[in-house]
């Protein structure tokens, strides 16, 4: 009989302990895979996809949740700024583009933007990319042009099932069950090409749309036609590049001196998005934590399921050994079903893991508007099966050696 054979057959003798060890050790290299998968993407996503926006030009209050409004569409704006200083602000030498914006309404569950018709047409979301209505990358359409005509994400389509001439009235406020503004039809002329940003997941609307709304008071009304009282919830902000394609160092001085003004704030978005990311990450340390602990019990189950196994195949390796099997080969036997049912349980993790990160990343879209791959491969996957193979050799070792030290005529003896 072959090696592999005898190998096969001792793994399929004792099916139901091996069994349960591989199931632990895939339980816990699938929990390692996808924390460790979601943890790389959730840094790259969140420290790159606002670097389309070099600075965000708002009201005073939290910076994260201005980033988070205005990137991601999440949370409120703390207030407002006045369209006068917006002005000052874009006369600045080192600003090169900025984009002034509405928040506050919402359809469907999504939020209703109203924008500077540039940001749809000039407006680099991420580096070297604008967006598009082209029908082969996934858009239809054109941008808006009358003050009646809307643009939709293309997540924002696909979810409500949108089509080109359908129309909505704008929910006042960010949540369900606020007042809808009735007399206002706004058609879709345009849908987005998707992104993979948050920018999927928005309406936009022109910005003087927005202050000729019915039900708005009369001082917002006033707004759209005297600048001087308009205002404004904030303004993307790209600022000119050096050499390298990096940021004008003028910025920190920018905004140092937006900074001092007791209503309004210059934030940037790679700076405070990353600091959200140090300060959670200890969620991630702590399941990165529990996912290596169950994958060492498992390798500890392994181990005892191995010397369980071996005692009961005294007799059987004894014989082996009569027959002219060298130590080495019966020391072999064992640590190669180590090897196996290891292997076999980390690649049973790789699976499943990446089958939770597909979960995830569907629930994360959905309240993000950010994209996740189950395709990604972290680190962790790159190092998986060395790791496999060394987590068979430490659990079979011992085993092993016991095997190779096994005594011949002792352990043929007859069992009374």
């Amino acid at each position: 009989m072959s090696f592999w054979r005898i190998v096969l057959k001792s793994l399929k003798h004792h099916h139901f302990s091996n069994g349960l060890a591989a199931i632990s050790i895939a339980m816990g290299v699938a929990l390692l895979v996808a924390v460790y998968s979601l943890k790389e993407q959730s840094h790259n996503t969140f420290t790159q996809v606002g670097l389309g926006v070099d600075a965000v030009l708002g009201p005073k209050g939290s910076p994260l949740q201005i980033v988070l409004n205005a990137v991601y569409h999440l949370e409120d704006m703390p207030g407002k700024i006045k369209w006068t200083y917006y002005r000052e602000v874009e006369k600045e030498p080192i600003v090169a583009q900025a984009i002034p914006f509405v928040v506050g309404h919402s359809y469907g569950g999504f939020r209703v933007n109203a924008i500077d018709g540039r940001f749809l047409t000039e407006f680099e979301y991420l580096p070297g990319k604008t967006f598009s209505f082209s029908e082969k990358l996934g858009g239809q359409g054109r941008p808006f042009i009358a003050p009646d005509e809307a643009v939709a994400g293309w997540a924002v389509a696909r979810r409500l099932n949108l089509k080109l001439g359908d129309t909505f009235s704008p929910v006042c406020g960010v949540k369900e069950g606020g007042p809808i503004h009735e007399k206002d039809i706004l058609r879709f002329v345009g849908i987005l090409a998707p992104t993979g940003t948050p920018h999927d997941r928005a309406i936009y609307i022109p910005l003087e749309t927005f202050y000729g709304l019915s039900g708005h008071p009369r001082e917002t009304v006033i707004m759209a036609h005297l600048e001087e009282y308009r205002e404004i919830s904030g303004a993307y902000i790209k600022i000119k590049r050096i050499r390298g394609g990096a940021l004008h160092p003028g910025i920190q001085d920018l905004k140092f001196e937006i900074n001092q003004s007791d209503r309004n704030q210059l934030v940037v978005p790679a700076e405070v998005m990353p600091r959200l990311h140090n300060i959670i990450g200890w969620v991630d340390r702590v399941l990165i934590t529990i996912a290596i602990m169950l994958t060492v019990l498992s390798a500890l189950f392994l181990f005892f399921s191995l010397l369980s196994a071996l005692r009961e195949m005294r007799r059987d390796l004894a014989l082996f050994r009569a027959l002219g099997a060298t130590r080495k080969t019966i020391m072999g036997l064992v640590i190669s079903e180590a090897l196996i049912i290891s292997l076999l349980g980390g690649l049973v993790g790789l699976a499943l893991g990446h089958c939770l990160i597909g979960v995830g990343a569907h629930f994360i879209k959905v309240e993000s508007g950010v994209d996740f791959s189950a395709g990604y491969l972290s680190m962790i996957d790159w190092l998986l099966v060395p790791a496999a193979i060394l987590l068979g050799i430490l659990a079979g070792l011992v085993p092993g050696i016991q095997a190779y030290r096994l005594g011949v005529l002792k352990n043929l003896s007859t069992v009374s």
